[in-house]
């Protein structure tokens, strides 16, 4: 019984949230990650890459990239198809200046089975993408460049947000993404429900090599939407 009553107290609580949410038109977050200490760090596991090496800062997630690697991706505990990640990011000045020109921070959801949606920031680039990528390759939904906002070595806020179409557009999904809140890059992709992955996470690396790349992560936000 007692068992039960939390749940049955857990529910209610999740239905104030939705009917709040619902009010304002917002997002409801549902983990939250400061990523300060060894505890919270342990959370986030890696997802992918052959070469990858992750630390702590006192208050930061660290990754490397290693040898024979482009991107190293670590996922959160939440898992979902319809959602908004987002996470503050650095290019830590460890990398080597010619790597971290090339060097990006990046967001994924549905992820899994080879392929994913993924949000691209190249704060050396000043440059933002879009991409959905697969076992047959990457495409490019959407590219941002000269964002003024970007700068290289500095801390910078990303977002990616995937929403499926209904009705007619049933299959089809809105992708977007944010920097400090800003909408830079958005896209429809028309081939969006033929991804099966439901996996989040954060990654850092560089085309074709990201042997090099040091990134630094804090603070993790999911968030689902609200339908009324």
């Amino acid at each position: 019984m007692k068992a039960k009553l939390v749940i049955a107290t857990t529910a209610l609580l999740v239905v104030g949230l939705l009917v709040a949410a619902a009010a304002s038109g917002a997002f409801v977050a549902i983990y939250r990650n400061a990523l300060e200490t060894t505890a919270q760090r342990s959370e986030v596991l890696k997802l992918s890459g052959k070469s990858c090496t992750r630390g702590g800062g006192r208050t930061t997630l660290n990754i490397t990239v290693g040898k024979l690697t482009e991107e190293c991706a670590y996922k959160t505990p939440v898992v979902g198809s319809d959602l908004e990640i987002a996470v503050t990011g650095t290019i830590s000045s460890a990398t080597p200046p010619a790597v971290a020109k090339k060097a990006f921070l990046g967001l994924q959801l549905r992820a899994g089975g080879g392929s994913k949606l993924e949000l691209r920031v190249f704060p050396g680039q000043k440059k933002a993408q879009l991409a959905r990528i697969t076992q047959e390759g990457i495409k490019f939904l959407a590219v941002k460049k000269d964002i003024a906002s970007l700068k290289e070595g500095k801390a910078v806020v990303l977002r990616l947000r995937a929403i499926s179409g209904a009705g007619e557009a049933a299959g089809t999904c809105k992708v977007g993404g944010y920097l400090a809140g800003e909408l830079v890059v958005e896209a429809e992709d028309p081939t969006c429900g033929e991804l099966k992955g439901e996996t989040t996470a954060l990654s850092a690396g560089a085309p074709n090599n990201g042997v090099g790349v040091v990134a630094g992560f804090a603070a993790i936000v999911v968030r689902t939407p609200v339908r009324f």
